[in-house]
């Protein structure tokens, strides 16, 4: 949630300095699956883990052995020597010490001016990558060298991590960036391009939450699950029950980063009281 908001902010301060910036919504293939356990390890030490607590670890990866189902029939189990258990109480822990080695390239990166992030805020501070598990976000001025560092930043750490950054979902969003270098920065990255707003963490970034549109997504979710025919067929009970479970699953996650204009809120209003 800090992240959208933290993406948000910058977005616009972003339009109001009326400045130029670029967006890469990072997307990992796979990512649980290809966690390199050398880099986990090393990440380890560096973060000032105990060697004991790492020999639990490296006990708790080897512990486990795989096998693979050929025609119906499982063949002889053998040793993983990468990946991460999904499912696992550790797993999400372990993920996040992986990829606080992408934050640490990038803060060298801007420790030695290599990457200039995005200024927010009276205190001048510097943003540019904004982390939630494998969800990536790089905000950055616009400027060639900073696609270029990024680029050479999401292959040294594909190279030592294992990650691999997939293409096909990852996004290059502009911000007053005209169009002919937005499309050579995308292949410059090989990336696909996206435009203001889009999808990040489940909420747009990048959009005005006062304007009637910014909400669409919200009221169609909502009157999809609130359609007078499912009314029909519930009991008083059951509309109120199906009311309350949509009003706090749907529109709550939004409502708890951006503040609904009113014509927004009576539209919600008004489809609750026509299903009840």
């Amino acid at each position: 949630m800090v992240s959208v908001v933290m993406a948000n902010e910058v977005l616009d301060e972003i339009r109001r300095n009326r400045r130029s910036g670029v967006c890469f919504k990072v997307d990992f293939e796979k990512a649980y699956d290809l966690v390199r356990w050398r880099f986990l390890f090393d990440m380890l030490r560096r973060l000032g883990f105990h060697d004991k607590w790492i020999v639990w670890v490296k006990g708790f990866l080897g512990s486990s052995s795989v096998s693979v189902l050929v025609n119906g029939s499982p063949t002889k189990e053998f040793k993983p020597t990468r990946g991460l258990r999904q499912g696992d109480p550790l797993a999400p822990f372990f993920f996040l010490v992986v990829v606080e080695g992408l934050a640490g390239l990038v803060r060298q990166a801007l420790r030695t001016e290599v990457l200039r992030g995005v200024k927010v805020g009276r205190n001048n501070i510097e943003g540019c990558l904004l982390q939630f598990a494998d969800d990536t976000l790089f905000l950055c001025e616009y400027s060639f060298n900073n696609i270029f560092a990024i680029k050479v930043i999401l292959r040294c750490y594909e190279i030592v991590s294992g990650l691999k950054v997939n293409f096909h979902k990852s996004k290059l969003a502009r911000i007053s960036v005209g169009s002919y270098a937005l499309t050579t920065y995308a292949k410059t990255l090989n990336y696909n391009t996206v435009r203001l707003p889009f999808q990040y963490l489940g909420v747009e970034v990048g959009g005005n939450p006062r304007k009637k549109q910014f909400w669409e997504p919200v009221v169609k979710k909502i009157e999809a699950r609130l359609s007078s025919w499912k009314g029909r067929f519930l009991s008083m009970a059951g509309r109120i029950f199906l009311l309350k479970l949509v009003f706090t699953t749907i529109p709550l996650f939004y409502l708890s980063v951006f503040r609904a204009p009113i014509a927004v809120c009576n539209r919600i209003s008004s489809i609750q009281i026509r299903f009840l």
